[in-house]
């Protein structure tokens, strides 16, 4: 008798279609970053980037559990939201923009918080209308709207700690829910209710049509969506969470470029531009080793509340580095502005602390903290705090040699 095979999923033609936008909303955030000059500039940035990327997730996690019934129209609206969300990204909070912001477009705070809302809610009711309950991410089907809406009528100094805390309560929730039997009883009953109180609205309105005279082989069915817990396609969600990494590297590639085809190619500038690229290469072996949470594991793969989180560190980091090199490219043969120093190292240091407590959670060898997590993190800080004396493209071979150092834990350190 022939063995069964099942055929392993993959991201559609739809959901690659749906990725483009991110390439947009990257290249508008990575742009806002790089002109920020102060603490709340980049946190106006992280806040923004967040806001994207659950849209993204959330979106991407509800066609998982979907499948072949993902509803195509409320995956090609959320990709309008991302793309009105990109387009607001250089107006938001225009007080917090350096220099003369006289001339910023108003009301682009407002268009990129409605915008990111309702993107949030099309994934929920989508998933909501399959009867589906995603208990292993609950903000798919949930958002802390208060905070965001508040925002908008206090000073943007007061409106992004507001954002800090709604984006704290939005993580914080979904990986306690996703771990308490208890919270996803609740997320069932509450979308159970809702359920039945859809069916009764739809009983009393063909009541009402019967009322008119309407045959009864004429009415519309009623809804017989059973309502059931979601079930995560780890391989399809791991190849989708991998493809964003994908997306953010290549927008680093595309601003390396940018800046080195203005600049006048010197050796210094021909060696940060290479060195660079070859820093964006081992991002990406790193991605291809241990996919897009960056650190050896000796148990299964990560639960979803621990790789999503993860990923956003990851990804959050990989922005920051672009951001850096877009800075030290133009003054290679200089010494380095300290923003861009501390986006160079400071991303370096969140992508290997993001991997340290991914290899927490995966259980990790010891040496591998030891010889590698540890040390590599220690370097960037060190190099962060104090590498202003060095020439900006020794820096860049410096940035470079921190991972290449963590990478190689894979050739050495899992030989001994």
């Amino acid at each position: 008798m022939a063995e069964k095979t099942t055929e392993e999923r993959h991201a559609s033609w739809l959901e690659l279609f749906f990725d483009l936008t991110v390439v947009a909303a990257a290249a508008q955030i990575a742009h806002r970053l790089h002109g920020a000059e102060s603490i709340g500039q980049v946190a106006a940035c992280a806040a923004m980037f967040y806001a994207i990327w659950s849209v993204w997730t959330t979106t991407s996690v509800y066609a998982n559990v979907a499948g072949e019934r993902t509803r195509q129209r409320a995956v090609l609206r959320t990709m309008l939201g991302i793309a009105i969300m990109a387009a607001a990204v250089p107006g938001v909070w225009p007080q917090l923009l350096p220099g003369d912001h006289g001339d910023a477009p108003e009301g682009r705070t407002a268009v990129f918080v409605v915008a990111f809302l309702l993107c949030r809610v099309i994934a929920s009711r989508s998933a909501a209308r399959d009867g589906q309950v995603i208990a292993f991410w609950p903000a798919t089907q949930s958002v802390v709207s208060a905070p965001w809406l508040i925002s908008l009528f206090v000073p943007p100094t007061t409106a992004y700690w507001l954002w800090g805390i709604a984006i704290a309560a939005d993580i914080a929730s979904s990986m306690l829910g996703a771990r308490s039997p208890r919270a996803v009883q609740q997320m069932t009953d509450r979308y159970r209710r809702r359920q039945q109180e859809r069916r009764v609205r739809h009983e009393r309105r063909l009541a009402e049509l019967l009322r008119r005279g309407v045959t009864p082989d004429r009415l519309e069915t009623p809804p017989s969506t059973l309502l059931s817990v979601a079930q995560v396609e780890r391989g399809h969600l791991d190849e989708r969470l991998g493809l964003f990494v994908i997306i953010v590297l290549g927008e680093a590639l595309a601003q390396l470029v940018d800046t080195n085809s203005e600049e006048i190619w010197t050796w210094p500038v021909i060696a940060a531009g290479l060195v660079g690229f070859l820093l964006l290469v081992q991002l990406w072996r790193l991605t291809t080793l241990y996919g897009f949470t960056p650190a050896p594991r000796s148990t299964a793969p990560l639960e979803p509340w621990q790789a999503l989180p993860a990923h956003l560190g990851v990804t959050a980091s990989i922005v920051t580095i672009a951001a850096g090199l877009g800075g030290l490219i133009p003054v290679a043969g200089e010494h380095l502005h300290t923003k861009d120093r501390w986006y160079l190292f400071g991303g370096i240091a969140l992508y290997l602390l993001t991997s340290l407590l991914a290899g927490l959670a995966g259980r990790a060898p010891l040496k591998w903290y030891l010889g590698w997590a540890g040390p590599s993190l220690l370097a960037a800080l060190l190099l962060a705090l104090f590498g202003h004396p060095f020439p900006a493209w020794s820096l860049a071979v410096l940035a470079y040699l921190v991972p290449a150092w963590f990478a190689s834990y894979n050739r050495w350190g899992e030989q001994r």
